[in-house]
């Protein structure tokens, strides 16, 4: 947990030992003025509203002492700010129900994540998970860059070959880490897991969404918790079809494990309706997901009947392609299309496809040209790749668009004649 971990080289620098301690012992420090200490307890505990005092009292003792020591003072603003904003995070605890966990060696998480094929599918890497669409024609990845920082990217499939990669547009901090990646059957909600963007603590969650006007995400919006907590939380799932969701989180758990959490999304933000604190902590940490239940649901049931429904859905039929009309629709062959505009539509995003290929194949020809070739050769096929390069951005634009416009039109058709 990278920010644990500045508070501990901090408080090291200014000569406090930290160990173990109880609330009763974090008391007794912020009595004695001990206030870093106490705050980085409380912080752990979950008391982020006694954690923000501690460092306050800190930052005022540095600042009106008679020598002032600013720098310090300024040194552990960010960590008022974390504690301030756990704070608010922890009020507004999500009301979700967590109906299953299971711990897992780091390299075998994904073995929790049951979803359909509507869902798409996702494969661990040395580097990560790739999560790939359920149309198969487009992937997401954390990728190093030149910083080695890891920057989501993603790769989009015409016919039988994959793009160059392509980074993922999110306005992010520059020294961030961005991993985990998970798309929207919708293909323009993403989440992924950042340990910048004010977290809380090591990764966390957050969700962005695509802007088609400009073809690029909005500023990205941090989850509250439970999903979020002072440790790394990452690869959050939706199965809508489904209606299940799955998040991993390493929160209380040895170095090689991972906690699994299952639970059910909800349609909107319904905060945890309470005052009492304790209540919260609880529901935050997630010390036990039976206190997120309802009476009278049998939450195994529930979980046999979403792996019949998937193992179903994972039986192969013969298919001319995969189409994700909605979370309920999916279309396999021209056939199932119900709006001729639609399938019009749908045909000409084919033909898209095949044009990108054969200008994906006449690049490489002459990428391969203009490495072989001598000086003159070359500026005679720079402007012409530039160009070509352009195009290219042009057509995978337009293609998307048209993905989008098919599967509008055959909603709207379905909705006004159903």
């Amino acid at each position: 947990m990278k920010q644990t971990a500045f508070i501990v080289i901090l408080l090291f620098f200014f000569g406090v030992n930290i160990q173990a301690q109880t609330l009763e012992e974090a008391d007794l420090l912020f009595s004695k003025k001990k206030y870093l200490e106490a705050a980085e307890m409380y912080y752990q505990q979950y008391k982020f509203k006694k954690a923000a005092d501690a460092y306050q009292m800190q930052i005022d003792l540095w600042t009106k002492s008679k020598k002032p020591q600013l720098q310090a003072a300024d040194s552990i603003r960010p960590l008022l700010m974390q504690a301030e904003k756990a704070a608010r995070m922890l009020s507004r605890c999500e009301d979700i129900q967590i109906i299953d966990s299971i711990i897992l060696d780091k390299n075998d998480f994904l073995k929790a994540y049951l979803i359909g094929e509507a869902t798409g599918s996702l494969e661990q890497t040395d580097t990560g998970v790739v999560y790939e669409n359920q149309l198969k024609d487009r992937r997401y990845f954390g990728k190093k860059d030149e910083y080695e920082r890891y920057r989501l990217n993603s790769q989009i499939k015409i016919q039988d070959r994959w793009s160059e990669d392509k980074p993922v547009d999110i306005p992010t901090d520059i020294v961030a880490d961005e991993n985990f990646p998970f798309v929207m059957p919708d293909g323009l909600t993403i989440y992924y897991a950042s340990n910048g963007n004010g977290s809380i603590g090591g990764y966390d969650l957050f969700v962005s969404r695509y802007n088609l006007n400009n073809d690029t995400y909005l500023a990205p919006n941090q989850m509250g918790m439970p999903f979020n907590s002072i440790y790394d939380d990452y690869m959050l799932v939706i199965d809508e079809v489904n209606d299940i969701g799955y998040f991993a989180s390493n929160r209380y758990q040895p170095e090689d494990k991972v906690i699994v959490y299952t639970f059910i999304p909800n349609d909107e933000i319904k905060p945890i309706e309470t005052e009492d604190e304790q209540i919260l902590r609880d529901r935050a940490i997630i010390t036990s997901i039976h206190d997120t239940w309802l009476p009278d649901v049998d939450y195994q049931a529930m979980l046999d009947k979403i792996k019949a429904n998937i193992k179903k859905e994972q039986q192969k039929v013969k298919k001319d392609f995969t189409f994700v009309v909605n979370d309920n629709i999916i279309y396999y062959t021209l056939a199932d299309f119900k709006s001729d505009a639609a399938r019009n539509s749908f045909l000409q995003s084919k033909e898209a496809e095949d044009k990108i290929r054969s200008l994906e194949n006449r690049l490489d020809s002459q990428r391969k040209a203009f490495a072989d070739g001598n000086k003159s050769q070359k500026q005679s096929l720079q402007s012409s790749i530039l160009a070509n390069e352009q195009q290219l951005e042009a057509l995978y634009l337009k293609y998307r668009k048209s993905v989008v416009e098919t599967r509008n039109m055959e909603i709207k058709y379905l909705r006004i004649n159903n």
